[in-house]
C-alpha cells in the first residue's frame, strides 16, 4: 500500500536543499556563495553580528561582491548600525554600476529605510523614486514615496504618487488608508473621506474606515461627528492606541472629556 502522494513544492524543496548541501560539500560553490549562505543563515537565525562577520570574510576575497554587500547592509541595519549600512549598500550600488536590477534593488531600499529612520526624507525620496524606476508595479515603494514627498511638503509628489498605489491595488486598506491620508493633507477632504469610506465596503470591520471620517470631521471643525466615528474606531481595536492622543489630527479635540475618555477606553 503506497502512502499520500507528497505535494511537488516539498519534493523540490527537499531536492533543492540536498542539492545546495552537496555543492557546499563537494566545492562545487565558489567562496562568496558559501559566505552568502552563511551569513543569511546567521541573519535568519537573528544573529546579526555573526552574518556581519561571515560578510567580512567573504569580503576579505572579493571585496566587490555586491551580494554580500547587500548582505552586510541589511544585517548593519538589523544592529542599528545606520552609517556602516549606509557605506555597504552605496557601495554594492557603486561596484554594480548602477544596473536598475532587482539585486540592487535591495540596496535602494536599504538606504530608503535608512533615510526613514534618521529623517532623511530626501535621500530616502531619492531611492524609494529608484525603486519605482525598477519596478513600476511596486506599490508599496509608491506609497513609501508618497509619504516621503509628503514629509518634505512636496504635495503634488505625495498625490500624484498616492493616486497611482491606489490604482494598483484599490482594494487594500493601507493603500487607500494612505491615499486617504495624502488627499486629507492636501486639504481634498472631499476625496479623503470618499476613500476613507471606501475601507469600509472593502473591509467591513476596519478601525481604520471610521478613524480617517473622524480625521476628516476634525479637519472641517465638526467635533461631535468625530467624536462618534473615533467612538466606532475605538470599538474595532485601534492598531495603535497608544498614539492616539498625540495624532496631531485631533488635535483640536485635545481637552474634550469625551475625547479624553475615548483615549483612556482605546488603551484598555
Amino acid at each position: 500500500m503506497t502512502g499520500p502522494a507528497r505535494p511537488r513544492f516539498l519534493v523540490a524543496s527537499a531536492l533543492f536543499a540536498l542539492a545546495t548541501f552537496a555543492s557546499l560539500a563537494t566545492g562545487c560553490v565558489d567562496t562568496s556563495t558559501e559566505h552568502r549562505v552563511r551569513a543569511n543563515a546567521f541573519l535568519r537565525g537573528g544573529d546579526a553580528e555573526g552574518a556581519v562577520k561571515e560578510c567580512d570574510e567573504g569580503l576579505g576575497k572579493r571585496p566587490d561582491d555586491a551580494g554580500l554587500l547587500i548582505l552586510r547592509g541589511k544585517a548593519l541595519f538589523e544592529l542599528t548600525r545606520y552609517d556602516d549600512a549606509r557605506a555597504s549598500y552605496e557601495k554594492a550600488i557603486a561596484v554594480g554600476k548602477e544596473n536598475e536590477d532587482s539585486t540592487l534593488a535591495e540596496a535602494h531600499l536599504g538606504l530608503a529605510m535608512i533615510g526613514t529612520r534618521q529623517g532623511d526624507w530626501a535621500g530616502a525620496r531619492g531611492h524609494f523614486e529608484k525603486l519605482v524606476v525598477i519596478n513600476d508595479k511596486d506599490t508599496t515603494s509608491r506609497m513609501n514615496l508618497a509619504k516621503a514627498c509628503l514629509s518634505l511638503g512636496d504635495l503634488k509628489c505625495a498625490v500624484e504618487q498616492a493616486e497611482i498605489a491606489g490604482q494598483q491595488r484599490g482594494n487594500d486598506e493601507t493603500v487607500l488608508f494612505t491615499l486617504g491620508t495624502v488627499y486629507l493633507r492636501a486639504g481634498n477632504t472631499k476625496d479623503a473621506e470618499a476613500t476613507f469610506a471606501h475601507i469600509c465596503d472593502v473591509v467591513p470591520n476596519a478601525a481604520t474606515c471610521p478613524y480617517g471620517l473622524a480625521l476628516v470631521a476634525a479637519k472641517l471643525g465638526d467635533k461631535p461627528k468625530a467624536i462618534a466615528e473615533l467612538g466606532r474606531a475605538v470599538d474595532r481595536k485601534l492598531p495603535n492606541p497608544g498614539e492616539l492622543a498625540s495624532d496631531p489630527g485631533f488635535a483640536s479635540l485635545t481637552g474634550e472629556p469625551d475625547f479624553v475618555a475615548l483615549v483612556e477606553r482605546a488603551k484598555k
